[in-house]
């Protein structure tokens, strides 16, 4: 079933993907050559009208090929619905009609997850950050991070991410202020109610903590962590009416100050595991989406994640990187600022290199996941 969700969800970035690229050249009657599902070698391929839909064996992204786009005959560069004879402002629009459909489906889905949760969100807060255009306050939380397989925390079923908020009716603020109270408590019975991350379902267990217990575990049985939550509230009506843009917007600077920060620190440690650790390749996102179909209700967490790919696609795909529509766009802007356009060999020459590296990181990004599962 994860595999099937997998597939509809690549489809489903690509094709709003692709389709930006497509509707934007028929407006401008720019001829449409093929409208790609993969990366070549071609598997399958059928006219519709003047363009070929092909199926590929690479089943990472797509394409849209364009009449006279990184073409060097002087015929085909002059035809009137090549690419290559547009106005730069049209070939502007073109390139990055990919990125802005991309972005529209990140605000749409974001915009619903939101909703769905009376337009308050709860984040993770690894770095000092402050959200912008939505009320955001700040607190600790207890989550259990591991449980000893037949330890007392095991019988009564607690598991990673739950939400320790009291013990014995008492408030917890720590992981320390617990593992204390329950060391006090050894040998007696004590309730915890938990919860989920996000607060949204409630439950009480009782156990006895061990008065002996096996070296490295704990009375309970669990490994405790505190960690520092956002807690967003989208509360009047423009940041309810603009909450998917507001998300994509602070998610965009969010992560990239940390991925800053993790690049930084790599460096300066020579270590780049780290960096290495928090990016995903088909498999890694194959593994997420299998670990989401899990969850009791698992529409919602799908749908943000959709959302996330979806945004994180606009904003790799529109950075100055040869083979990319931002690599397309650079060569673009360049010639809009000169009125000199780039050599059409020496760009498609570019490009191509680019979209060998590119195809080089998704199966070094391939090889990480599956280091990382076994």
């Amino acid at each position: 079933m994860f595999i099937v969700v997998f597939i509809i969800t690549i489809l489903i970035l690509v094709v709003i993907h692709e389709l930006g690229h497509f509707l934007v050249a028929r407006k401008f009657n720019i001829k449409v050559l093929e409208f790609g599902f993969g990366i070549p070698p071609r598997a399958w391929g059928k006219k519709w009208g003047e363009t070929l839909i092909s199926l590929n064996w690479l089943p990472f992204g797509g394409f849209v090929r364009l009449l006279g786009e990184d073409e060097s005959d002087p015929e085909t560069l002059k035809n009137k619905r090549s690419f290559a004879s547009q106005a730069v402002w049209k070939r502007i629009l073109v390139v990055v009609a990919g990125v802005g459909m991309n972005l529209l489906l990140a605000f749409v889905l974001f915009y619903l997850v939101i909703a769905a949760q009376n337009f308050k969100v709860q984040l993770p807060l690894l770095t000092n950050y402050h959200f912008a255009g939505v009320k955001q306050t700040n607190e600790q939380v207890v989550l259990v991070v591991e449980v000893a397989k037949g330890s007392p925390a095991e019988q009564v079923h607690l598991k990673p991410e739950d939400r320790i908020i009291a013990i014995n009716g008492q408030p917890i603020a720590s992981a320390d202020q617990l593992v204390a109270e329950v060391k006090a408590q050894a040998g007696k019975p004590v309730t915890l109610t938990l919860t989920d991350v996000q607060k949204t379902q409630t439950r009480v267990v009782s156990l006895v903590p061990r008065e002996n217990p096996p070296p490295g575990q704990g009375s309970m049985g669990v490994a405790l962590g505190t960690f520092e939550m956002a807690n967003l509230e989208y509360a009047t009506l423009g940041q309810k009416l603009l909450a998917g843009p507001i998300h994509s917007y602070n998610l965009v600077l969010y992560s990239g100050q940390i991925l800053g920060q993790t690049i930084a620190a790599s460096f300066a440690k020579k270590d780049f595991t780290p960096v290495s650790q928090n990016v995903a390749g088909p498999v890694g996102i194959t593994t997420i989406i299998k670990q989401i179909l899990a969850i009791k209700n698992p529409l919602i967490p799908l749908l943000d994640f959709v959302a996330a790919l979806s945004l994180n696609l606009a904003v790799v795909n529109v950075l100055p990187f040869p083979g990319l529509d931002g690599g397309r766009l650079l060569f673009l802007v360049i010639e809009a600022i000169t009125g000199k356009k780039a050599h059409p060999t020496l760009e498609k020459y570019v490009h191509g290199v680019g979209l060998v590296l590119i195809v080089g990181l998704l199966i070094l990004s391939t090889l990480s996941d599956l280091k990382k599962l076994f």
